[in-house]
């Protein structure tokens, strides 16, 4: 398995969460944490992650755009949302500007690190019944 590196975005007590979950593998590295957005970008001038895990309740749509730049600008870096009932249309629109994870906070200690490793080695990762609502989504394409 190779080293994955990560900046996380979102408060003090979901960085803390993440890092707690996080803590045990020795294959993953957080490099930064940071609480807004558009904190990112200063971090990405060091450094380029492999993965970006942003606290999806941080994201606006005003966000989205800097989704698109940040995977232009960007491309080896995925970005995975970490939310608890999150509006499914938002997390729809988040995908089509760059994401390529979600997972859901109460999911995080048992697969945050899995989700990690699928995304940085170029799959996507979300919650099977998430899904289902993607499958309705294109149906209706």
């Amino acid at each position: 398995m190779s080293r994955v590196s990560l900046i996380i975005v979102g408060s003090q007590v979901s960085i803390a969460a993440s890092l707690m979950a996080l803590s045990r593998h020795e294959n993953i590295q957080v490099i930064a944490c940071v609480n807004d957005v558009a904190d990112i970008f200063t971090k990405l001038t060091d450094t380029e992650p492999t993965i970006v895990l942003i606290d999806f309740s941080f994201v606006s749509e005003a966000h989205y755009a800097m989704l698109t730049e940040l995977r232009r600008s960007h491309p080896k870096s995925k970005v995975i949302f970490l939310c608890d009932g999150a509006d499914q249309t938002k997390l729809i629109d988040a995908f089509r500007h760059g994401a390529l994870g979600y997972i859901e906070t109460k999911d995080r200690e048992a697969f945050l690190a899995k989700a990690i490793q699928a995304v940085s080695n170029g799959e996507a990762w979300v919650p099977r019944h998430f899904v289902t609502k993607i499958v309705e989504r294109l149906a209706r394409a």
